[in-house]
């Protein structure tokens, strides 16, 4: 017996027109601004390096935010399912998450710096536990917006092409933001290095806010009425049947493994790139990893592209450890060329990182809309927000773990110490006096650009040199040698589980045809 036909009318109304698709990849934007820049770029460098708290400190406040976050995403998962709203069942969470979300990011950096250290981090914590509270709002209900856009296998690896897009182009923005910030840092009116974050702060409000509101303003929710007719069901329930959903395991230990690698060494960055290459000097550190970044955006548009054609002939989970594999490469090729004095060198196997994390993210998130569709055909009801939800907990699970031990690492493990004695500090601000005024105006003027160095910036620069003569035989090499292995292991666990992936498209195209026997087509409301 032939199976039945998909309905073909149906089919030529799975395509997403352009406009939404760009309206929904702004939302990965609004999240990378808040995300990214937090947790990656300013907090480790504004806390420890410019207010002096220990990494194990803020790793942990970090890690207690976003445990509190992993708790508070099933509750919003849950209500977003259970929406009846007019405008939708994720949009009014998009809309107002992501104002609240902006709102509350430059309030993270506004810590007096006069506090004491006792004080900062009560500051600290307290002020991420209501961003990531309200970061909940808005982050949930926009990943399961992502698996309603279309019921077509391929048109979903497409909306992410462009979502990757969009977030590579934006992402120019993001890996800038710290030098910006460091050079502001020189300006006698912005006040220091601690005032070029504040500034640059606000700016990021701005994106957070104006990028996070478009998919809420533009997009279309294909779902809402099967939702409505179908009934959200137990919250038990359908918790117990995603716990029993073996495609969405799979795809929830790839993300979190490959997730607990990069985040337990993403505060490594900032010390490899300022300390181990540059040896203390914060200006040419930081904007190596603006270099970073903008080499890797031509990379991953092509990458974007290569994959947008080729998913229409192979499996997605196929292509998925062709991405692991390269970027399995990559780290080990990064071990080898982060030399001290060499940073071009270092830059040379980033483009391979763009590629596979291009692949591995476009294709991660479509087989995530895919498994919403397996869990339908299982269940009889529509969970993506739980489904997103629940994938949002693991992940943060596993980011908290991570910046857990990223902290206790640098500190314990690496045993890099950034602070420095009373005395050299003293005897270092005698010496830059002398040194400063010796410099001629174009001196001056060369060493910075455009704006002139001030005395405190070549103090900082002096101090800097100063804590890299201060590290222990061996600290420096056990900082890059955590800086790649980590990722190489994780990317090995992830082959592992990509092996046993189910879904692939004929099942895809068989799952489709039943869910549309039973309940009708997905259709735009």
């Amino acid at each position: 017996m032939n199976p039945p036909k998909v309905n073909t009318t149906a089919h030529q109304s799975d395509h997403v027109p352009l406009k939404q698709k760009i309206a929904y990849s702004m939302g990965v934007v609004s999240d990378h601004y808040a995300n990214v820049c937090l947790a990656w770029i300013f907090i480790t460098p504004f806390f420890v390096d410019f207010l002096g708290l220990g990494a194990s400190v803020v790793g942990l406040a970090l890690a207690a935010a976003r445990c509190w976050d992993a708790f508070t995403d099933p509750l919003v998962g849950r209500l977003s399912d259970a929406c009846t709203s007019r405008y939708g069942r994720r949009r009014p969470f998009i809309f107002v998450g992501a104002i609240l979300t902006g709102l509350l990011f430059p309030v993270i950096w506004m810590v007096p710096e006069t506090w004491s250290t006792t004080g900062t981090t009560i500051y600290l914590f307290v002020a991420l536990m209501l961003f990531y509270s309200v970061y909940s709002i808005f982050s949930v209900p926009y990943e399961a917006l992502g698996s309603e856009l279309t019921p077509d296998y391929d048109e979903r690896s497409k909306i992410f092409v462009v979502r990757k897009y969009v977030q590579e182009t934006f992402n120019l923005g993001i890996v800038w933001v710290f030098p910006l910030a460091a050079w502001l840092g020189t300006l006698a009116w912005v006040g220091g290095q601690t005032g070029g974050v504040r500034v640059v702060s606000w700016i990021i409000a701005a994106v957070i806010i104006g990028a996070g509101i478009l998919p809420a303003l533009f997009n279309v929710e294909r779902y809402q009425k099967i939702a409505v007719k179908e009934g959200a069901g137990s919250f038990k329930d359908a918790l117990r049947a995603i716990v029993r959903n073996k495609p969405l395991l799979i795809v929830i230990g790839v993300i979190c493994t490959y997730l607990f690698a990069i985040m337990a060494t993403a505060n490594l960055a900032y010390f490899v790139n300022v300390y181990y290459i540059y040896e203390g000097d914060i200006l040419k550190g930081a904007s190596l990893g603006g270099f970073d970044g903008t080499l890797r955006l031509l990379f991953a548009i092509a990458a974007a592209a290569t994959i947008s054609k080729i998913t229409q002939k192979i499996d997605k989970h196929v292509i998925m450890m062709a991405s692991v594999s390269i970027l399995i490469i990559a780290f080990i090729g990064i071990y080898f060329t982060t030399i001290p004095g060499r940073p071009w060198l270092s830059l040379t196997m980033k483009p391979l990182v763009a590629i596979g994390e291009c692949g591995f993210w476009v294709l991660i998130l479509s087989m995530r809309a895919d498994v919403c569709d397996w869990d339908e055909y299982n269940t009889g009801s529509r969970s993506e927000g739980l489904i997103a939800a629940i994938t949002n907990w693991c992940n943060k699970i596993a980011m908290t773990l991570a910046i857990a031990i990223s902290g206790f690492a640098l500190q314990y493990v690496i045993q890099f110490d950034s602070k420095l004695p009373e005395s050299t500090k003293a005897a270092i601000a005698i010496q830059s006096e002398i040194e400063y005024n010796q410099l001629s105006d174009s001196e001056k003027y060369l060493a910075e650009g455009e704006e002139p160095i001030s005395l405190g910036m070549y103090t900082d620069n002096l101090e800097r040199q100063a804590v890299m003569q201060q590290q222990a035989p061996g600290t420096m090499e056990r900082m890059r040698l955590l800086y790649t292995l980590p990722q190489i292991v994780a990317l090995l666990v992830c082959l592992l589980l990509l092996r046993h992936y189910p879904l692939t498209r004929d099942k895809m195209m068989e799952i489709r045809q039943e869910l549309e026997r039973r309940r009708g087509v997905a259709v735009e409301s």
